[in-house]
């Protein structure tokens, strides 16, 4: 294989691996302790909270002239974000149904997640509570600003 091939396969194999993590992560709440669902809240929030600051910690170093981490680097964080913001719109409905209109499974909640960070909104799948509206608005901010700073910076990077 060539090294640009090669060079992608860890993004893909992180894509792989999470995604297998996000759909066998047990988060069946009925029955559960009250701490269980604190400890996963926080779990979910603090690994948002994680790949937010990698992210904008790597937005200030090219702000500055830095070098960036590169590309595949921005993928890892691009769908490590997908899946803690699926998984954080899962736990919400799992705790109040009522915030996202037509989210059931963690397929819908990825759905979701994917149409709202790309903007695209079919509006199926909706936010109707006031907590959910507040995490999509946090979520599309992010994106804005943090998001597309960080590739358009690494689309007017010199190749190495």
């Amino acid at each position: 294989m060539g090294d640009r091939t090669m060079s992608w396969l860890r993004p893909v194999w992180t894509l792989v691996g999470l995604l297998v993590a996000y759909y066998a992560f047990p988060l069946k709440w009925t029955g559960s302790a009250p701490g269980a669902v604190v400890l996963s809240l926080l779990v979910t929030v603090g690994g948002l909270a994680l790949v937010a600051t990698a992210m904008i910690r790597e937005l200030g170093q090219v702000r500055k002239g830095e070098p960036g981490r590169g590309v595949r680097v921005l993928a890892m964080l691009l769908i490590l974000l997908v899946m803690a913001a699926s998984l954080s719109f899962f736990l919400l409905n799992e705790i109040r149904p009522d915030e996202v209109t037509g989210l059931q499974t963690r397929t819908d909640a990825l759905y979701f997640t994917l149409s709202t960070m790309t903007t695209v909104g079919y509006g199926d799948v909706h936010a109707e509570g006031q907590i959910a509206r507040a995490l999509v608005c946090v979520m599309i901010v992010f994106n804005v600003v943090v998001v597309a700073s960080l590739v358009r910076a690494q689309t007017r990077a010199p190749t190495s």
